[in-house]
């Protein structure tokens, strides 16, 4: 579904009577807010702004800032910086967009161009996949590949993950389903650095071609840069077990917690493309005016994003999963923006989420209007509820109680959760293939990393210098992770989505997964807590294939999404989302 800019902006006419002409953020919508984020006991702030052209030429601009920027009690702002997670994707491929409209490349490229032809070391597992896929594949994410956030490691580069990508096994034929996957985007982010004879990076690209020319000038992907200003904001967590309800009160102890990524200066980081932008208020409403614009400056009337690029990128190729409610209308994907309609209102949007960070920009292209929604409290509920509230009010609605029903979801999830963990060890367990100490050792994933797994339950006498230093960090900072009664190992690493991997024996050869990340609590008594990696449900098995020993994961942790079917084979290897074999000196 191709929206042309011209049939929209000549349409605003038609559609303008059904916007709201008063005050949008009131008194009541203040309220609504303010006991919204009470009601989920949260510490943190939004920051909002509805845009809206009046008519004549101009715009009504509203923006606000409610609650809590930072621990201490700073306020948000307009000016306050948040994280906007994967709202930083439009930026990476409206920047693909630029290159190919740019007639004075050596190699010009297109949207149906192959990434074989531009990227020598881009190599998947899939051959079919490897040599059809195109910029317009992977911005839609149609490779076959499933996330694998997993695989994402803090000192990873672009260049060192498109390196590893063909050793990470995909879930789905090319071009055969919609699978998100924030690995293309980092894929993506490589282009300008491919393609332009100064070779910059993303960063330094978008810096120069979008942020400076739209004047965005507290915009950035410098976790350093934003840090110096004073006006990022903290994120907040939640701490508790996620298996219970987080409006019962158990799950009220908060914490602000440290940036998610801040690894990078000017220069970006392996996450630019798929989540790295740092923006605030202001910069967003500027850049909402000129996707609403079609590409236009708001401030100059000068093109500075093709018209024709915003209508690929806004144009449905793959379906987007979306939540069930009669308000919202099945969803179109383009390349990081999604088409679909609430309550009769066609929009183009796409949200962000990253640990500590929510955020969602709206634009509604009939009606000249759009919306921004900035959070920094890890409980996306919030983002949805307050943002559902607002989009009612723009359009002179009776009001959904959307909070009723992100209620009933959280308690939902809570319940799942609790499930999936629930099913107690069977008294009578039997033991792992050759015993619990036959596990211990180094195991790898080339697409991953490699990791040392350290029997901690039974303890070990000769266990490794390092297994040794992890068991007694563990049992000191984290006591109520480890049950003495139940068989366990542990390893570290150093990925983004979890610090320490607990593997608990449930039976034979299979063990149940948790994750978490050790964060600082501010309290000297217990100065860390355990912030949850999402690993629920999750399992490890340990196998042979090949005549090679090693572990796999089951349950989800490749992310391959709803209506993937799990890998299916003769060995556990084939049988597991990802495999980590164990070192050759540990074989025999």
């Amino acid at each position: 579904m191709r929206l042309s800019s011209a049939f929209a902006f000549a349409s605003l006419c038609c559609f303008a009577t059904a916007l709201n002409s008063g005050t949008i953020l009131n008194s009541e919508i203040d309220a609504f807010v303010t006991n919204t984020l009470a009601g989920w006991s949260s510490p943190a702030g939004i920051a909002v702004a509805v845009v809206r052209q009046n008519g004549h030429g101009g715009w009504v601009v509203e923006t606000k800032g409610y609650a809590n920027a930072k621990a201490d009690g700073t306020k948000v702002t307009s000016d306050t910086l948040f994280s906007i997670g994967s709202e930083s994707k439009l930026f990476d491929i409206l920047a693909t967009g630029l290159l190919i409209s740019n007639q004075s490349l050596a190699t010009p490229v297109t949207w149906t161009t192959k990434i074989a032809s531009i990227l020598p070391e881009w190599d998947l597992m899939d051959p079919i996949a490897s040599a059809g896929s195109s910029i317009m594949d992977l911005m839609s994410h149609r490779t076959g590949m499933p996330r694998h956030d997993v695989s994402f490691g803090y000192n990873d580069t672009v260049a060192s993950i498109i390196k590893r990508m063909k050793y990470l096994k995909p879930s789905s034929e090319f071009r055969e389903t919609f699978q998100y996957c924030n690995l293309m985007y980092s894929v993506l982010s490589y282009l300008p650095t491919a393609l332009l004879p100064s070779k910059p990076t993303l960063a330094q690209y978008v810096q120069e071609s979008i942020f400076d020319k739209l004047g965005m000038n507290s915009t950035t992907y410098s976790f350093a840069r934003a840090n110096a200003s004073g006006k990022l904001a903290d994120s907040f967590a939640h701490e508790g077990d996620v298996t219970q309800n987080p409006l019962n009160g158990t799950r009220t102890v908060t914490h602000p917690i440290p940036f998610w990524l801040q690894t990078g200066g000017d220069e970006g980081n392996f996450a630019s493309g798929p989540g790295g932008v740092i923006s605030n208020i202001n910069d967003l409403t500027i850049w909402l005016k000129m996707l609403i614009l079609g590409g236009l400056n708001p401030a100059t009337n000068e093109s500075v994003i093709p018209t024709d690029v915003l209508e690929t990128v806004t144009s449905g190729i793959t379906v987007w999963p979306s939540d069930k409610y009669p308000e919202l209308s099945p969803s179109s994907y383009g390349g990081g923006q999604y088409q679909s309609s609430y309550r009769g209102h066609d929009l183009i949007e796409h949200g962000g989420d990253v640990q500590g960070w929510h955020s969602m920009i709206t634009r509604f292209p009939y009606e000249g209007a759009g919306m921004i929604i900035l959070s920094n409290d890890d409980f996306f509920y919030t983002r949805e509820i307050i943002r559902y509230r607002i989009l009612d009010a723009l359009f002179g609605l009776e009001p959904v109680d959307w909070n009723t029903r992100y209620q009933e979801v959280a308690v939902g999830t809570a319940l799942v959760r609790a499930s999936l963990v629930s099913t107690l060890r069977p008294v009578n367990a039997t033991l792992p293939t050759g015993g619990f100490s036959s596990l211990v050792g180094k195991y790898s994933n080339a697409g991953y990393t490699e990791v040392e797994l350290c029997l901690v339950v039974p303890s070990q006498p000769s266990a490794s210098d390092a297994c040794k230093a992890l068991a007694e960090t563990v049992l000191a900072s984290f006591p109520s992770s480890i049950d003495s009664a139940v068989p366990t190992l542990l390893f570290t690493w150093d990925r983004v989505a979890a610090q320490y991997m607990k593997l608990a024996h449930f039976d034979g050869d299979v063990f149940n997964l948790t994750g978490w990340t050790g964060m600082p609590s501010g309290n000297a008594s217990s100065p860390i807590w355990a912030y949850d990696g999402g690993f629920s449900g999750t399992t490890v098995q340990f196998g042979s294939s090949s005549g090679r020993t090693g572990f796999g994961f089951f349950g989800g942790v490749w992310g391959g999404g709803d209506g993937v079917p799990d890998p299916s084979g003769q060995t556990t290897e084939q049988n597991s989302e990802v495999w980590f074999e164990a070192a050759r000196a540990a074989q025999g």
